[in-house]
């Protein structure tokens, strides 16, 4: 009997053994234990054939009958795999509870070959309809059958559970456990296993997390580690998100040179492939870039040409970046009362949709403004609000600047509160010395 056939066997047996009723204890004797009836079961490698033609035996399955029920399991199984290939496209059409109802429907038990691909596509259904709590439960549940059943050593089911438990930490504001979960995916994936785009999600994902953290050097190492594969990506939107990295952390360093070429090389990628997203974030890196060189009409053009793609744009929350920089551009402008309107916007935007990072720069910003017009006190309450949301969450560089400049306020005004923050501004460069590989330090 051929090796292939032991492992359909194994499900052909566990059927059989469910339909008629029987526990694994039923059919456990002197000769077979419960653990090597559920290593055939589920296809454990280097089970015994002579175990699995005793089990056979026991439950009265003639040889003869092997062929036939082999080619009906075939069947059976091309039948759940097409069902679930249509609940993947379900979920990208954004039908998800009709999704969510087809696995139900399925109804597959935990040893099922494909019980894991299942609540894996569960889960991934669960996160856009906005059930976190769920969804969370279901991609563990992935996670733990994908290592029970050898079928999935193959099918990168735990890689990309991992994955999508790193995005839900992330929308969290948990930057630190979405870079764990991103590094479970990468430990568990399979290079010679299937969903080989996932790579390129576990790469760019580790990146953003690393950028959204001010570990610039780090994120640049994951981005150059697997920029000359590039070639393989199929899908624009990721091949895009890898540009707008580079090109993000060329501005941060100052390779404004470098930046500049790599936005010309992804602008007309995201012009022809209608990626407002990438149009407008384009568009904003150029502003920003002509803002550091002192070309401020060419930098107010461009963040104009962005604020046109608003409308468009898939995630509101993204335009939060570009008032900010506008912002700043008119603060160097010393346009005053434009500044604060544009920052205005930028944290009511941020605010609304809980996005730390960007709202934790916007309140830094219009600390900076109040204190440029002497108004100190006023500044304090901002820097404090955005010191709290960046200590909260981990923003190490960030805190560290935003201790900086409360110091900076407390200076003339409580002699107390200035000694405290030059304390804790120490503690929290020493917690940034020790993190290997911090070159760089967070730049806006």
């Amino acid at each position: 009997m051929r090796t292939v056939e032991l492992q359909e066997i194994g499900e052909i047996i566990r059927k059989i053994r469910k339909r008629r009723g029987l526990r694994l204890e039923d059919l456990a004797d002197d000769n077979i234990s419960v653990a090597t009836i559920s290593n055939i079961e589920r296809s454990v490698p280097h089970v015994s054939m002579e175990k699995a033609l005793y089990l056979l035996d026991k439950l009265n399955i003639e040889t003869s009958q092997i062929p036939y029920l082999l080619t009906q399991e075939e069947k059976e199984m091309r039948r759940i795999q097409l069902e679930l290939e249509t609940v993947e496209s379900l979920w990208k059409l954004k039908r998800y509870e009709k999704a969510v109802n087809k696995i139900e429907d399925l109804d597959l038990d935990d040893a099922h070959p494909f019980a894991a691909t299942a609540a894996y596509l569960k889960g991934k259904c669960l996160i856009d309809k906005g059930k976190t709590k769920q969804a969370e439960r279901s991609l563990y549940n992935a996670i733990k059958l994908a290592n029970q059943n050898p079928y999935n050593n193959s099918t990168n089911v735990e890689a990309a559970s991992f994955c999508e438990l790193a995005i839900i930490a992330y929308v969290q504001n948990d930057l630190d456990g979405a870079l764990q979960f991103v590094n479970s995916a990468w430990g568990a994936f399979q290079k010679d296993g299937d969903r080989q785009y996932i790579r390129f999600i576990i790469h760019v994902n580790k990146a953003i997390y690393l950028e959204k953290l001010g570990r610039i050097n780090e994120g640049m190492r994951v981005i150059e580690a697997i920029w000359d594969s590039l070639y393989e990506i199929d899908e624009v939107e990721t091949l895009l998100t890898f540009y707008w990295l580079r090109n993000e952390f060329m501005r941060r360093t100052g390779a404004f040179e470098d930046a500049v070429e790599y936005i010309h090389k992804g602008l007309p990628l995201a012009v022809r492939n209608n990626q407002y997203k990438f149009i407008f974030e384009f568009w904003t890196q150029l502003g920003c870039i002509y803002t550091s060189l002192d070309e401020k009409e060419k930098a107010e053009s461009c963040f104009d040409t962005a604020l046109n793609v608003n409308e468009l744009l898939p995630d509101p929350k993204v335009a939060s970046t570009t008032y900010t920089k506008l912002g700043t551009l008119y603060m160097q402008q010393n346009k005053l009362a434009e500044a604060k309107e544009t920052i205005n916007q930028a944290i009511n935007i941020s605010d609304k949709y809980n996005d730390v990072p960007r709202l934790t720069y916007a309140l830094m910003l219009m600390g900076d403004l109040l204190k440029n017009r002497k108004e100190d006190q006023d500044a304090i309450t901002y820097y404090q609000r955005s010191l709290e949301l960046s200590q909260k969450h981990h923003l190490k560089y960030r805190e560290y600047k935003l201790l900086l400049k409360l110091a900076q306020c407390w200076h003339q005004l409580n002699e107390q509160e200035f000694q405290k923050c030059i304390r804790n501004m120490y503690e929290v460069k020493v917690e940034l010395i020790n993190k290997e590989g911090d070159i760089f330090e967070e730049q806006d």
